[in-house]
Parts: structure tokens; sequence; C-alpha cells
């Protein structure tokens, strides 16, 4: 009876954030998995480890084993299907399908009213934005931002590129949470702006993709 319970609340979870993220946002994603987009694991955080992980997963959601770091990249949006790094502090590299000149980026995280997980404090609050060129050691600054948990569960920040640059990667480095001792939890990560065609690279311009 209570793994039926349980199906049912996955199937109401997943049709609230459903309606949550028809996607308002209402600009190019190139931190889709489905468009090209990956994760630079070497650069990126180390997963959150609990002394009994299978517990823990198994009571912070629906699964009994620890989401990767891909999950940032993918449309399902629902409670507990998320990244979890340990402490308040880390990154992750996004590898983008091509060169794109990042505009905003749009970071997500459920509201406590629909939260099946510990609440809003183990999500990222202030967090600094970087663009990473092709050598990986020219890193750009782009913004400095702060997620409120207060305010919508999806949230656009305008980065500070300006005149435009175009970049393979981007990093996304959290500098707090909300308040959670153990670890940061991070949703679904948008990276918007225009891609430069490879055929436009030489002369510095594109067109929208």
């Amino acid at each position: 009876m209570s793994s039926v319970r349980a199906a049912n609340s996955e199937r109401v979870a997943k049709l609230v954030f459903q309606r949550l993220n028809e996607d308002f946002v209402r600009k190019p994603d190139y931190a889709l998995s489905s468009v090209g987009a990956s994760i630079d694991l070497e650069k990126t955080s180390r997963d959150y480890e609990d002394a009994n992980t299978a517990y823990f997963w198994n009571r912070f959601s629906f699964w009994n084993y620890a989401r990767p770091p891909t999950v940032i990249l993918e449309p399902d949006v629902f409670p507990g299907n998320c990244w979890a790094f340990e402490g308040d502090q880390g990154q992750v590299v996004i590898r983008l399908p091509g060169r794109v000149q990042l505009s905003d980026i749009t970071l997500q995280h459920p509201p406590p009213s629909v939260a099946h997980t510990d609440g809003t404090n183990s999500a990222p609050r202030d967090f600094s934005v970087y663009g990473l060129q092709v050598d990986d050691e020219t890193e750009v600054f782009l913004g400095k931002f702060t997620f409120d948990v207060e305010k919508s569960e999806i949230q656009t920040f305008h980065l500070q590129n300006d005149p435009p640059a175009a970049f393979p990667k981007v990093k996304i480095q959290i500098l707090s949470n909300w308040g959670h001792p153990h670890y940061t939890c991070l949703y679904r990560v948008r990276a918007h702006g225009m891609r430069i065609p490879e055929e436009a690279e030489d002369s510095g311009t594109g067109e929208p993709n």
C-alpha cells in the first residue's frame, strides 16, 4: 500500500512540475543534453556521499541512488531530481553544444509548497558565472548573483557579457546555500544566448539558432 501511495505521490509531483516548467522563460537553452550540452566532470565538484547512500536518497527523493550532475541538463524537473554536492560551495562546468554568446543564466529549485525534500535550505544562494575559453585556463567573469528562495522557483539572471563574447563552456560556481549544513542541491541550469555558427566564428558574426 505504501508503494502505491509513493507512486501516486511521484505522479502528482511530476504533474505539478510539468505545469511549473511549461517554459515561460521563452529563451533558447544551450545547456540541454538533447542539444549537445554535457558536463566536464574533471572540473565539476564531486557528488555528495552519505554514509548510507541508499537510505539517504530514498528519504530525500524517489530514488535510492544519487543523481549525477548530468541531471541539471535535463528538462524533467521535480522534487528530488537534482544533483547534490557536499557542503555549501562547489561548481559545475557545462560544455555547450558550440560557441555561445551568453546573455543569461536560469536556475530552478522547487518551492517549499511542493518539495518532498529538505525544503529550500539546500538551494543555492550566492553564485558566480564564468565563461571558459577553449584552453580552459581563460575564465571571464560574467557576474555574481543571488537565487532568492522567496521568489519564483525559476529565476533568470542577466550576464555581464558586454561586448558579447562567445564561449564553448560555462562555469557555475556556488558560493553559498540557504543553510543546509551538509549538501547543496542543484536542479536544472539553463544557458541562454546566441550560438555562433562554425563558419561565422572567424569573422566574429553569427545568427541565432
